[in-house]
């Protein structure tokens, strides 16, 4: 896959079972598709990729965790990632708009979480722009 094929701004996900996939994954899919389409440069110098990664709880696989944890920055690999926590509460039962607000806000709190690594390891990160092309995401996606 060549750099022009690969997504700058990546969303992985970890389903806990068929009903959390059946719930969730649809957005996701549909979030990745214009992470892809506004999201196409790198932002910085030495990472290439944002990697963030749902963990979906459900019921054969559950982390026990909301928001945004376990940080990590690969600079040798070029990317930075975390997790993002999504209880049960957060997707059974709840209206597909608000699912899709679920993971939009905390996607966002997840870049900026990365963008404050990167500062603080001194790593340049064009962030208006960043957030300039996230902006145009959140807007298509909601």
């Amino acid at each position: 896959m060549s750099t022009e094929d690969k997504a700058v701004i990546t969303f992985g996900s970890q389903m806990g079972d068929n009903k959390a996939a059946e719930a969730v994954q649809l957005h996701l899919i549909k979030l990745r598709k214009l992470l892809k389409k506004y999201c196409k440069e790198p932002y910085s110098d030495v990472i290439n990729e944002f990697a963030p990664i749902a963990r979906v709880d459900g019921e054969i696989w559950h982390w026990d965790f909301e928001g945004c944890q376990k940080l990590r920055l690969n600079r040798k690999e070029r990317y930075i990632t975390i997790d993002i926590g999504v209880p049960r509460n957060r997707w059974e039962g709840i209206s597909p708009l608000e699912i899709r607000k679920y993971l939009i806000e905390n996607l966002r709190q997840a870049l900026i979480l990365m963008v404050n690594k990167l500062k603080k390891e001194k790593i340049f990160v064009d962030e208006g722009r960043l957030f300039q092309d996230f902006a145009k995401v959140e807007q298509e996606y909601l």
